[in-house]
């Protein structure tokens, strides 16, 4: 817009002149929708990591075990330290002898630790001595893939336990037999289990995990958890392998 004044010319006529062109006003502009970044991927898991320990006899077995272990999204290698709260310890050895079953204690019993055991060979009364320490799960050496052993290390955290099948399938005959040399025995009375916690544990002892189990027995997944939660609280076992063990032993299975 213009806006005009009057001055005398040197006639002493008055003219106009322009004094000042003011800016037309610009409409405010609204500032732009901020631009957020993408969120994060979530790791599997929800984003949390599992904690993972590897213990072995040899720098060469451990440093390889470690290097399948690095491939999985949802683990992360902890420092060597039986007390890292959360941390399953992945365990390799060539057998289940005395010095490893020693070590399994230590960690199980006196450390509250999640023990996967990655073994090249195991007797019987090795595996049932493996067992009874609390053992979350076996596997053997030759078929330890990165995603199996990935896998092993999941279900220990979460106390699903893991066993290959022949190995559970021989678990299963020694304690039938064990259940067999006690039966009769004088004191004998073993302690019952409901009809829940014997559906859950026979699928449990045929390698089910727990959707499985929820789904062919129309449950929720957090009420097979409680089953054997309670199971194993009540009867004083160390985990679900323990508890398919002792279902055996009495017979319940």
């Amino acid at each position: 817009m213009t806006v005009l004044h009057t001055e005398p010319d040197h006639r002493g006529t008055a003219r106009r002149v322009p004094a000042t062109t003011m800016p037309r006003s610009v409409p405010a502009q609204r500032p732009a929708p901020a631009r957020h970044a993408p969120a994060a991927a979530a790791s599997p898991g929800g984003g949390v990591r599992t904690g993972v320990v590897v213990r072995a006899a040899d720098p060469i077995s451990r440093a390889g075990a470690e290097a399948q272990l690095r491939r999985h999204p949802g683990l992360e290698l902890a420092a060597d330290d039986a007390t890292a709260p959360g941390a399953v310890t992945v365990l390799l050895a060539e057998s289940a002898d005395a010095a490893v079953v020693a070590t399994l204690r230590r960690l199980v019993r006196g450390a509250d630790q999640k023990v996967v055991l990655v073994v090249e060979r195991m007797r019987e009364a090795e595996l049932l001595e493996a067992v009874e320490c609390g053992v979350a799960a076996i596997l053997w050496r030759r078929e330890a893939t990165a995603e199996r052993l990935g896998r092993a290390v999941l279900a220990a955290a979460r106390g699903d336990g893991d066993l290959p099948a022949d190995l559970l399938g021989r678990l299963i005959s020694q304690v039938g037999r064990l259940q067999r040399s006690v039966q009769g025995m004088p004191g004998h009375a073993p302690a019952g289990l409901s009809e829940r916690e014997s559906d859950v544990l026979r699928l449990v002892a045929e390698g089910w995990d727990t959707g499985e189990i929820a789904a062919r027995l129309s449950y929720s997944e957090r009420t097979v958890k409680n089953v054997l939660h309670g199971l194993t609280t009540r009867l004083q076992l160390r985990n679900r392998a323990h508890a398919v063990a002792h279902a055996v032993r009495e017979g319940y299975i």
